[in-house]
């Protein structure tokens, strides 16, 4: 079973409606709930005020996995996540996306850490073939930035 983690810390200067927007629009139904941010060790600078948090399953996924097609970024998503993100066991999988870009519909892996944060994502799976799966279904290969072959999303929880 897939499961979705997605979070985003909320700063003094953001507007949390339009941190809200910028989630909403890329995940699909998912329901946010507002948490107290807790940190360890104070950083410098100002520290967000809160976070928003959402959980789901494979469901949430399915505007992101438009989003990437429309937009025509499946290759620039695949290397940037796939690559860094996936963890070593191969069963989760974490990776950012700019909340500016998220707010105006836009999936964006952002190049560097972000003033304001991101929205972070964490996907994990019960086995590394689901992984594998998933990844087939989110971001296959493609040839010319067209996808080699597309399959469904219950193809995803098959076991």
């Amino acid at each position: 079973m897939i499961s979705v983690n997605i979070s985003a810390s909320v700063y003094p200067t953001e507007d949390p409606e339009k941190v809200i927007k910028a989630i909403s629009g890329l995940f699909t139904g998912v329901e946010l709930q507002k948490e107290n941010f807790s940190s360890p060790e104070p950083e410098k600078g100002i520290s967000p005020s809160f976070r928003i948090t959402g959980e789901g399953g494979l469901d949430l996924l399915f505007t992101l996995h438009g989003l990437i097609r429309r937009e025509q970024i499946i290759d620039s998503i695949r290397n940037k996540v796939f690559n860094k993100g996936l963890s070593s066991e191969g069963l989760s999988v974490s990776f950012l996306l700019n909340k500016q870009a998220a707010f105006v519909g836009i999936p964006s892996v952002p190049a560097e850490k972000e003033p304001l944060g991101s929205i972070e994502i964490t996907i994990r799976a019960d086995s590394s073939e689901e992984m594998e799966r998933l990844f087939e279904w989110l971001l296959p290969l493609t040839e010319e930035g067209v996808p080699v072959a597309e399959v469904e999303m219950d193809y995803v929880e098959r076991g």
